[in-house]
């Protein structure tokens, strides 16, 4: 798998050093076992099922849940993916942990509308997981409005995704306007690539993704580790054969380290297979495994003033809660 090595050298690295200075590897676990341990010496609280019996406790457990037990399992679920070499786990971990941080992120949006949710939603488009947008980004919510390109680039994903014709119009113009600033490679990259989507253009969407990959590589906002495997990338490719696969099989794959040809190629072998989740919980932790699995509620919007829109954390929350405890 590409660039597996460089991910483990530099996995093993960051555990070498908290070990030295910490006494301890985590968050960067790298056997089954210590992830098991790990669950045990996180918290002392008791978040099995029969937290569910007291409705009072329930927000602030699902919080915690979803705070303190996504950044240890998914980094070990990458680990474990590179070192097996292992699309499939890949796949699947790609999909568990990219709910995990969607489902934190509705609780904890601190006052921002549903663009927040760009990078999560893209990310999940790497596994195939293309219904995700249907509770983040619903089909009756206004046009992102923030500053940043993940706004404009949500809005033209929307819209594309709807099939909304007079959206596709109304995103369009948003993205010409917004492409007139000076913005970082990547983030123009991205709205061009998008534009080009839009537009049918397969040549200009292939210079556009490869634009993309370079602009990743030299992007201050990844780490090490994340710039090894580039999920907005893999996310955008894989969006692209779900809206519009004639235009899809023009688009070149792009070059540089953050892409993994090996990847695309074992999803294309096995008919683009949605990831599922490749990690169950302990029963001390079954609250976990209750949020995970169970139906995803829908974002909605609070206007605070004039179309200007913000989450309804706390409705997201109890609409959660109201899936989980039926299951339960």
């Amino acid at each position: 798998m590409d660039n597996a090595q460089k991910y483990l050298t530099l996995y093993n690295k960051l555990a070498e050093e908290r070990l030295q200075r910490f006494s301890e590897t985590y968050p960067y676990i790298r056997s089954w076992e210590e992830l098991q341990q790990s669950h045990t010496s996180e918290c002392k609280q008791d978040y099995s099922a029969k937290r569910l019996s007291d409705k009072s406790t329930l927000p602030k457990a699902l919080s915690t849940c979803l705070r303190i037990e996504g950044p240890s399992v998914e980094l070990f679920g990458f680990y474990q993916a590179f070192n097996t070499q292992d699309c499939q786990m890949l796949n699947d971990v790609i999909f568990q942990s990219t709910r995990q941080r969607l489902l934190s992120s509705a609780i904890t949006a601190g006052g921002t509308d549903h663009s927040s949710f760009y990078d999560d939603i893209v990310a999940a488009f790497a596994c195939n997981d293309f219904k995700i947008i249907q509770s983040f980004a619903p089909a009756d919510l206004p046009f992102c409005k923030y500053p940043y390109y993940n706004a404009p680039a949500l809005n033209l994903i929307t819209s594309l995704y709807y099939q909304d014709s007079a959206k596709q119009t109304e995103a369009l113009a948003l993205a010409a306007k917004f492409l007139k600033k000076k913005l970082p490679v990547l983030d123009a990259a991205v709205i061009n690539f998008l534009v080009a989507l839009m537009q049918g253009d397969s040549n200009r969407a292939s210079e556009a993704l490869q634009q993309a990959s370079l602009g990743f590589a030299r992007s201050r906002v990844y780490g090490a580790l994340e710039k090894c495997f580039a999920l907005e990338l893999h996310g955008l490719y894989n969006f692209a054969r779900y809206v519009d696969p004639e235009v899809f099989a023009q688009i070149r794959v792009p070059t540089g380290a953050g892409f993994s040809t090996s990847f695309a190629e074992w999803q294309r072998d096995n008919a683009y297979v949605t990831g599922k989740l490749f990690y169950q919980y302990p029963p001390e932790r079954e609250l976990m495994n209750l949020i995970l699995t169970a139906k995803l509620p829908q974002v909605t919007l609070i206007e605070h003033k004039k179309n200007s829109f913000f989450q309804d954390e706390p409705a997201f929350l109890s609409r959660l809660i109201d899936t989980i405890v039926p299951i339960a």
